[in-house]
C-alpha cells in the first residue's frame, strides 16, 4: 500500500478539524494503469455541504471472535497505511486486510473510516466526531461491510445461500394451497423427501453457525451502521454477499428452526444466543422503522402503549427502550459504546419528530459507571414510566460495580415480561399510577415510591434445570401444593394458574391465554418429563431414574378434577418416554437394516406429530421463562420471579411501572433491585382492591 517514488518519513499528524461539521475522509487513488492498487490521502469534507463518500462498517478486532470480543492479538497485530505524502498510520489487522481487499477489487474513493477518521486520542474531537456519527452514516452513498477474510464457513454459507435456498422457494411456491401441515423443520425427514434433498451433515450447520458468529454480527456500532445506511454493500474477502440473500438465509433459518440447531454444534460453545438472531433483530429495525416500511403505524401504537403516553417524546422514550432492549448480547471493546453507539441514531430521530435526545452526549473522559448512571437517570427522569427498570438483567453473582437499578448493557441478557400488543399494553400492575422519583444527590442511588405486597416463601426450579438440567418439576409441582387449590383473587384451579404463570398468561400477544392452551401445555408437560425420566436413566449407573422423580407433580394431577386434565399421569409418562428410549435405541445402533431405518423413520415423524401440539405452548415459554423461576408467597400467590430471587425477598408495586419487582433489602436502609416478576391475579392493578398497602419511600443502591 505504499505509493512507489515515495518513502515513510514519519507518523501522520492530525490537525484539528475548521468546523463542528467537518470529517475528514481516507480517498484511495489508483496508481497508472501499469502498476497494481493505488495510494491514499487525508482529505476533510463538510457535511452540511453532501459530500460524496462511503462509510465502512467492520469489527476493530478478531472477524471470526465468536464471543464478540476484540481485545485479543488482532487489536495488536498493527500494520502501517502509508500516504501518498510519505506518512504513515497505524491501523489494526482487520482494517488492513480490509482495505488491501479493496484495492484488489478496484474500490476507489472517499471512504470515512472511524479509526482513521477521528482522531482516538483526541478525546474532545472523539466525543464530537462519535456524537455525530448518525450523521454521518445517513450521509454517506454507501455503507460497506467488511465481514473478515473468507474461511471455510463463509464458503458454506455463499453455496447454501446459492444452491440450497433456491431449491426451498421452489418447494414452497409449488406447495402453495396444498398440505397446510407441511413443515420446514430441520428435524423433520418428510422435509427433505419433499426438497429431494439429503439432510446436510454436520459440516453444513456447523459452518453457518461460526459464520453467523462472526463478530461483526453481534457488533454493538453495527446496529447504528446498518439502520442508517442509504445502501449497504457487504464483502467476506473478495466475495460479495448480497444483502437481500442474507435476510433471506435468517428467515430461513428462523421459520424453519434450524437456527435453533446452528447453537447446539461442537464449534459453537461460547454461542449463547442463536447465531444470526442480533443481525436478525437489525434487519427487522431497517425494514420496518429506519425505511418507514409497512409495520410503522403499528410500530407507534406500541411505543405509545410501552411508555404510558402518545405524545413524540413518548413515542421517542418507547424507541429507546426497544433500541436498548435491542443492544443486550451485543458486543463493544469499550463498554461505554453500548450507549455511544446509539447516539448518533437517536439524535436524528429526536431531531425528526422535535423533542431532545434522551441520551447524553458521549464523554470518554467519565468511567462506564458514570456514564451508565447518568444515562439511566435522564432516561426516566423524561419518561412517565419506569420501563427502564424492567432492562435490569438477572445478577445473581452481584459482583457488578453499577448500581443494581441500573441495567449493564455489558451483559447477556435474555428476554423479560412481553410489554404490549400491538392495541394495548398488557399489563398494568400499578394500576395507572404515575412514577413518584424523589430527588437523590448521590448518582448512584434511585429514591422513589412503593407499595409492598407481599414477600416470597418457596422457589422451585430455574429454567436451566428444568431445561438443559433435564429435570422434572418436582419441586415447583411440591411448592404449588402448598398454596390453595382455589387461587386468591381469581379462584382458578391452581394448575391453571401454574401454566398461565409459565407464560406470563400471554401467548401470541393475546392476554389471557385462551383455554386451548391447556392442551399445548399437557402436552409440553408429557413431552417435558418424558424427557426428564428419559435423561435420567441414561445418567444413571443402573439404567433406573429415582421412583420419586415424578411423586410430586403425580400427586398435583390427582388434586383436582381440572388438574387431571391438564396434567399427564405417571403411566402417560413413562409410555412416552419408552418411546423415546426405542427411538434413541435405533439411532445408537451401529448399522440398520432397510426395515429398521423405516421404522427409526416412522417414529420420528410419529413422535413430532405429537410433539408438534406443544409447539404453541413452548415457544411462549422460552420467550419468557428462560430467566425466570416458578415463586409462591406467604399469601398463597404464584409468580415467575427472577432466577436470582430468594425466600424472603419482597414483592413490591412501583407507581409507573407496568409490572411488579422483587426488591431485597441491603441492611443499610437501601434495597437491591433483583427484577420484574409476574405474579397471577395482580397484573392488572387487581392488588389495589385486593389489600390496603402503603406507599413508602425505597432508596435502590
Amino acid at each position: 500500500m505504499e505509493k512507489p517514488d515515495k518513502c515513510v518519513n514519519s507518523q501522520y499528524e492530525y490537525q484539528p478539524l475548521p468546523t463542528a461539521r467537518h470529517i475528514r475522509l481516507l480517498r484511495s487513488v489508483p496508481t497508472e494503469a501499469t502498476k497494481p492498487g493505488g495510494y491514499y490521502q487525508i482529505v476533510l469534507g463538510n457535511l452540511d455541504d453532501g459530500p460524496k463518500y462511503n462509510a465502512l462498517s467492520y469489527t476493530w478486532g478478531d472477524p471470526f471472535a465468536r464471543d464478540g470480543v476484540e481485545g485479543e492479538p488482532w487489536l495488536d497485530h498493527k500494520s502501517q497505511l502509508i500516504l501518498g505524502d510519505g506518512s504513515s498510520l497505524t491501523i489494526g489487522r482487520n482494517l488492513f486486510r480490509a482495505l488491501s481487499c479493496f484495492q484488489e477489487l478496484s474500490l476507489f474513493g472517499d471512504v470515512w473510516i472511524d479509526a482513521i477518521c477521528i482522531h482516538q486520542r483526541d478525546t474532545q474531537e472523539r466525543n464530537a466526531q462519535v456524537g455525530m456519527m448518525g450523521d454521518i452514516y445517513a450521509g454517506a452513498d454507501k455503507v460497506i461491510v467488511w465481514l473478515g477474510d473468507t474461511d471455510w464457513n463463509s464458503d458454506v454459507a455463499q453455496v447454501f445461500i446459492e444452491k440450497f435456498l433456491p431449491k426451498v422457494e421452489r418447494l414452497k411456491e409449488r406447495e402453495i394451497g396444498a398440505d397446510t401441515n407441511f413443515s420446514y423443520v430441520f428435524n423433520d425427514p418428510r422435509f427433505y423427501d419433499r426438497l429431494e434433498e439429503p439432510e446436510p451433515p454436520e459440516e453444513v450447520f456447523d459452518g453457518l453457525a461460526l459464520f453467523l458468529e462472526r463478530s461483526w454480527f453481534r457488533r454493538a456500532w453495527t446496529f447504528q451502521e446498518v439502520l442508517l445506511a442509504r445502501e449497504i454493500q457487504m464483502y467476506c474477502g473478495s466475495t460479495e454477499i448480497e444483502w437481500n440473500n442474507l435476510e433471506k438465509l435468517l428467515s430461513f433459518l428462523e421459520t424453519s428452526e434450524w437456527d435453533m440447531r446452528l447453537s447446539r454444534f461442537k464449534h459453537t460453545e461460547k454461542i449463547q444466543q442463536v447465531p444470526g438472531r442480533m443481525i436478525r433483530t437489525t434487519m427487522w429495525f431497517r425494514d420496518h422503522i429506519a425505511q418507514g416500511g409497512p409495520e410503522e403505524q403499528s410500530y407507534q401504537t406500541y411505543l405509545e402503549q410501552i411508555s404510558s403516553g402518545d405524545t413524540p417524546n413518548d413515542r421517542m422514550m418507547g424507541y429507546l427502550d426497544h433500541l436498548l432492549y435491542s443492544m443486550r448480547c451485543r458486543r463493544a471493546t469499550d463498554s461505554r459504546d453500548f450507549l455511544n453507539a446509539l447516539y448518533g441514531l437517536t439524535a436524528r430521530i429526536s431531531k425528526d419528530i422535535g423533542v431532545t435526545n434522551p441520551l447524553v452526549a458521549p464523554d470518554y473522559d467519565k468511567d462506564v459507571v458514570p456514564v451508565f448512571a447518568e444515562n439511566c437517570k435522564a432516561i426516566l427522569t423524561n419518561s412517565k414510566s419506569l420501563l427502564l427498570l424492567s432492562n435490569v438483567e438477572d445478577r445473581a453473582d452481584d459482583t457488578s460495580a453499577l448500581p443494581s437499578w441500573c441495567p449493564d448493557w455489558t451483559r447477556d441478557w435474555h428476554l423479560g415480561l412481553p410489554r404490549s400488543t400491538a392495541s394495548a399494553a398488557l399489563f398494568d400492575a400499578s394500576h395507572g399510577l404515575a412514577p413518584r422519583l424523589c430527588d437523590s444527590s448521590a448518582l448512584e442511588r434511585l429514591t422513589l415510591e412503593a407499595l409492598h405486597f407481599d414477600d416470597i416463601s418457596a422457589l422451585g426450579e430455574n429454567d436451566y434445570e428444568l431445561g438443559a438440567g433435564g429435570v422434572a418439576f418436582t419441586r415447583t409441582a411440591s411448592i404449588i401444593m402448598k398454596i390453595p387449590r382455589e387461587y386468591p383473587i381469581t379462584s382458578q384451579d391452581r394448575a391453571e394458574v401454574l401454566w398461565r404463570t409459565l407464560v406470563a398468561d400471554t401467548v401470541q400477544s393475546q392476554r389471557p391465554a385462551a383455554m386451548r392452551i391447556s392442551d399445548s401445555f399437557r402436552e409440553h408437560m408429557l413431552m417435558h418429563n418424558a424427557m426428564a425420566v428419559f435423561n435420567a436413566e441414561r445418567r444413571s449407573a443402573n439404567g433406573k431414574a429415582d421412583s420419586d422423580i415424578l411423586k410430586p407433580l403425580a400427586d398435583l394431577a390427582s388434586s383436582s378434577e381440572y388438574a387431571s386434565r391438564v396434567l399427564p399421569s405417571v403411566a402417560q409418562i413413562m409410555e412416552r418416554k419408552d418411546a423415546y428410549t426405542n427411538i434413541q435405541a435405533l439411532k445408537d445402533a451401529p448399522s440398520l437394516s432397510e426395515e429398521q431405518t423405516a421404522d427409526l423413520k416412522r417414529s420420528i415423524v410419529s413422535m413430532l406429530a405429537q410433539e408438534e401440539k406443544a409447539r404453541i405452548f413452548a415457544r411462549s415459554l422460552g420467550g419468557f421463562f428462560i430467566s425466570k423461576r416458578i415463586a409462591t408467597t406467604i399469601d398463597g400467590f404464584m409468580g415467575a420471579a427472577p432466577l436470582s430471587a430468594r425466600e424472603g425477598d419482597g414483592v413490591y408495586i412501583l407507581p409507573g411501572a407496568k409490572v411488579p419487582f422483587v426488591l431485597r433489602g441491603r441492611g443499610d436502609g437501601t434495597y437491591r433491585l433483583v427484577g420484574e416478576v409476574y405474579v397471577h391475579g395482580i397484573m392488572q392493578g387487581e392488588a389495589f382492591a385486593e389489600r390496603q398497602m402503603i406507599a413508602q419511600k425505597v432508596t435502590l443502591s
